[in-house]
């Protein structure tokens, strides 16, 4: 296929944002996100000023006129109670049949507007939540596209998952019924207070009495159940990663016969996550009813004293029915701003978690300003040069590489040998800028990456891991996973200079075959064969081949490397080399040991040399395999076991 205009990875979600209607919703989002695939300059921010009323500035407008509606509602819920005064007071004692019929066309005219009023906001609410959750679902994905590898390699892929859909779904439930509940039970609690007193100052005095009892209960009850529903969304994530854990890994645990142990640990963990969901329960089962206790004492006192002053001719029987009327208004959205409150705390708990993944950064340095980037115009020559490089994973008790100096020309491919672990992929990795290096630099054409825009460099890539990831779809739109836009001819020609077309050819549907879930249906070769065709459509100018062949039986294997040997003729290509027979192919050959290079030159003067190199062939040719002189000691203990 002829040079691509973008690459694999010319954005995080590069294909995803192909689709109008997401780039749009994207665009839209606030200024501190910008459009993944657009403007890969930002992508790398987190964002620590994160907070609710962040999110909610897209809706303000809809939000304010949710809170006009609001108010409304709580104004007609606190005008009845009035009426009904008016009409006993009026109506009912003097036997006036027009003032109760006033009474009831304005009670049924409150009626009819409270409905049009709440269903009005019921779908205000609704738009606003919606468009918030959106934008907040879109914000965490881009967020966890632009994240590097080292946080997928320290965080569970079950935790990330209950982010996006427990966390979102509780903030989803709060914002879209809980909120509007709470405005409404707080605006209409304030009003009926005043109601009250501007009723009956003695009734009310009784009536709020149980405030301070109620006030103190809710802060006990918040500071317990705050605790309940952080601990409790935790063990939910655990027991998440452990069933996306067992679902992927169900071949081994039914190979070695884990079932049960795997069930076991599986309730175990639910089973922690019950405990810590009754904790919860304990305290809502003792503060609700407390709530409805409350209740009842104030209405019981409130009918007493009300009933002895309807007695003694203190107040009318009017005013004391609209005074229990008014109670029932002010528990009721009492006890609704308690079950609300049940649901603000899981979703509190889920902002935090949110917010706290948006403020994570990457660990993919930015540059420091605009003019510190350097365009890439064209293509790169993909001249390399590794310069005084070390690296050491987060968490690692020693360097992964010390000291790499490496200066490949362009054009030149380069095979990277050496025993498991003793840093090759690592290299690997620094060149496709998955991470950045501890110490030292990494240059492409003489250009630090670090000042490379990263969606415009890695649009110039081509990388093939060991296990390729293929997406559900189909054969051709894999291979077409890097270039959406690629003719048809052009995934042809790409499969065929790998050596794939036949492969393909002898699929159940070619081009059109469908595919499974992570490649689901096809074999761990056709896979690779697969991957490699869609890093040869972008035509990069960098090709990292991360142990390619190493699933590959030797016929497929063959043909591979005879294409390969074509497709890596016009650009630089960096091959971990799993098979000794791959590398013997390549330019130049560095033997990699415990995170340096030892030996380099071609196959031919490595052989004759006697050195490492020499005694890995040695050692594939007789079988020996890569455990010849492998330490089992490790700092005087057995391999370190405890």
């Amino acid at each position: 296929g002829g040079r691509a205009a973008g690459g694999p990875m010319a954005g995080a979600l590069g294909n995803v944002a192909a689709t109008p209607e997401l780039r749009q919703a994207v665009d839209a989002l606030p200024p501190a996100v910008e459009s993944p695939g657009i403007d890969t300059r930002n992508l790398r921010l987190p964002e620590p000023d994160f907070r609710l009323s962040r999110i909610l500035r897209p809706v303000r407008a809809l939000l304010v006129a949710v809170v006009v509606c609001l108010a409304l509602d709580s104004l007609a819920g606190i005008a009845f109670p009035s009426i009904v005064r008016f009409a006993i007071d009026r109506g009912v004692v003097p036997q006036d049949s027009a003032t109760l019929w006033t009474a009831a066309g304005v009670g049924v005219a409150l009626v009819v507007a409270g409905w049009l009023v709440v269903a009005l906001m019921t779908v205000l609410t609704a738009r606003a939540g919606e468009r918030v959750l959106f934008g907040l679902r879109v914000r965490s994905y881009a967020h966890l596209q632009r994240l590097g590898l080292d946080y997928y390699e320290r965080e569970l892929s079950g935790r990330i998952m209950t982010r996006m859909t427990t966390d979102v779904d509780a903030l989803s439930s709060f914002i879209q019924t809980g909120m509007s509940t709470a405005v409404v039970s707080v605006l209409t609690v304030l009003g009926i207070t005043v109601a009250l007193v501007a009723t009956d100052v003695t009734l009310a005095l009784v009536a709020l009495a149980v405030i301070p009892p109620l006030v103190v209960a809710t802060l006990i009850f918040r500071r317990i159940s705050s605790v309940a529903y952080t601990v409790s969304r935790e063990r939910i994530s655990l027991v998440n990663a452990d069933f996306q854990e067992n679902i992927a890994g169900l071949r081994a645990a039914q190979a070695y016969r884990r079932e049960g142990f795997a069930a076991r640990r599986f309730a175990e963990r639910a089973d922690s996550y019950r405990r810590s969901r009754m904790r919860s329960q304990r305290a809502i089962s003792l503060y609700f009813p407390f709530i409805a206790f409350l209740s009842d004492l104030a209405l019981a006192a409130v009918v007493f004293v009300g009933a002895r002053q309807v007695a003694g001719g203190d107040t009318t029987t009017g005013t004391l029915v609209a005074f229990v009327l008014y109670l029932g208004l002010l528990f009721g959205p009492i006890q609704q701003l308690s079950q609300v409150f049940d649901g603000y705390q899981q979703a509190s708990v889920g902002l935090l978690r949110i917010g706290d993944l948006l403020r994570t950064p990457s660990s993919i340095e930015r540059a420091t300003s605009r003019e510190d980037l350097q365009p890439i115009d064209g293509h790169l020559r993909g001249e390399l040069r590794l310069r005084d490089v070390g690296f050491r994973y987060q968490g690692a008790d020693s360097d992964a590489l010390t000291d790499i100096d490496l200066h490949i020309p362009a054009g030149t491919t380069v095979a990277l040998v050496g025993r498991t672990g003793a840093g090759k992929s690592t290299i690997v990795k620094l060149l496709a800028r998955f991470y950045d290096p501890t110490s030292g630099a990494v240059l492409v054409d003489d250009v630090d990456l670090r000042r490379y825009p990263l969606g415009a460099y890695r649009g110039r890539l081509g990388v093939v891991p060991q296990e390729a990831h293929l997406f559900t779809g189909t054969v051709a739109t894999n291979i077409a996973y890097g270039r959406p836009d690629a003719s048809r001819q052009e995934i042809e020609d790409a499969a065929r200079a790998v050596g794939a077309l036949g492969t393909i050819a002898g699929l159940r549907g070619g081009m059109r075959h469908p595919i499974g879930e992570r490649g689901q249906g096809l074999s761990a070769g056709q896979r690779q064969l697969i991957a490699l065709a869609r890093a040869e459509l972008v035509d990069p100018d960098l090709l990292l081949l991360d142990e390619a062949t190493a699933t590959l039986d030797p016929a497929t294997e063959q043909v591979v490397l005879e294409a390969s040997s074509r497709v890596t003729r016009t650009r630089t290509s960096v091959v971990v080399a799993h098979r000794l027979a791959t590398a013997a192919r390549a330019d130049v050959i560095l033997v990699i040991d415990e995170g340096r290079v030892v030996e380099t030159g071609s196959h031919a003067t490595l052989r004759y040399a006697g050195g490492h190199y020499s005694g890995l062939w040695d050692a594939a040719e007789t079988g020996a395999g890569n455990n010849r002189g492998a330490r089992t000691v490790i700092d005087g203990d057995p391999i370190g076991w405890p």
